[in-house]
């Protein structure tokens, strides 16, 4: 597990647990925007990125990581914290233990652990491993799950980004593979969750609103003052990368409403002026994650 810092260190702190399956490029418009207004500590997961070593392993494991370095980096309260998909999972945990307080959280439809037997849990396993696999393996299936014209930024060249995704995905090692739906979908949580006061909301598009009902279920009853808000038109994931502006934006306007005006002109000044924007390093002979 390693942690990027972004920001300076006297600005307001914010934890940021990305989702799987995307390389760190992938967010760095998002990353940016918030770094102008926060200490962004942006989570890289094992098994993710190529040039860092080692395979994911647990959810559990990865929530006791993130604790140590905050603890020992002297944070020992954030004001806000984000997780997406198994990022969700992720901060669904490191809020259940309490260990480091937070203001505010953000679970973009965050996964929860599976509520049905063993056997039915492999089974899914095996499904999930196998279709992931599909996916890395087939550029024709990677487009027709994630369309090109959907899923790249305004601005830049599908082509380059998809070859720069294709190569990415074929990084993954069968163990983070196979961990990552494991532990993802069936990490240990505590019977109750500490009480920290912090307002948690469950975010979520309305094209995964059928995907995401258990989860949501499992955590209104889990975090039972959590609130709810659906995004329209938007698919898993979909806000975090691929609309920046709207998201920082969103995210300012829950954490401190008071300042989304300042927020908005900040963001739109930023996109303009291109500093929000990512590009897809060389890989493969091409681009790199």
């Amino acid at each position: 597990m390693r942690i990027l810092e972004h920001g300076q260190k006297q600005m307001r702190t914010l934890l940021f647990f990305p989702c799987t399956a995307e390389p760190v490029w992938a967010l760095e418009a998002t990353i940016t925007l918030l770094s102008q207004r926060w200490h962004v500590f942006q989570v890289v997961f094992d098994g993710h990125q190529p040039e860092y070593p080692g395979d994911f392993t647990s959810v559990e494991q990865t929530v006791d990581e993130v604790t140590e370095y905050l603890k020992r980096h002297g944070i020992l309260r954030l004001d806000a914290a984000y997780g997406c998909s198994l990022g969700g999972a992720c901060l669904a945990r490191f809020l259940a233990l309490g260990e480091v307080p937070i203001g505010q959280a953000i679970i973009d439809g965050g996964i929860t652990p599976y509520q049905f037997p063993y056997p039915l849990r492999r089974l899914r396993l095996a499904v999930d491993v196998l279709s992931f696999r599909i996916v890395a393996g087939s550029r024709r299936v990677l487009e027709a799950a994630f369309p090109p014209e959907r899923f790249t930024l305004p601005g830049h060249d599908p082509v380059e980004e998809y070859d720069a995704m294709e190569c990415y995905l074929k990084t993954y090692s069968t163990r983070t593979i196979r961990n990552v739906f494991w532990s993802g979908n069936n990490y240990a949580l505590p019977e109750t969750p500490a009480e920290r006061g912090t307002e948690v909301v469950y975010w979520y598009g309305e094209d995964e609103e059928k995907d995401r009902r258990g989860n949501i279920r499992f955590l209104r009853r889990y975090f039972p003052r959590m609130q709810l808000r659906a995004f329209s038109k938007m698919a898993h994931a979909e806000l975090v990368i691929v609309h920046p502006e709207e998201f920082c934006r969103s995210a300012e306007a829950l954490i401190h409403p008071a300042e989304n005006d300042t927020a908005r002109a900040v963001f739109r000044v930023s996109l303009r002026n291109g500093t929000g924007y990512r590009s897809a390093p060389k890989i493969c002979g091409r681009y790199a994650p």
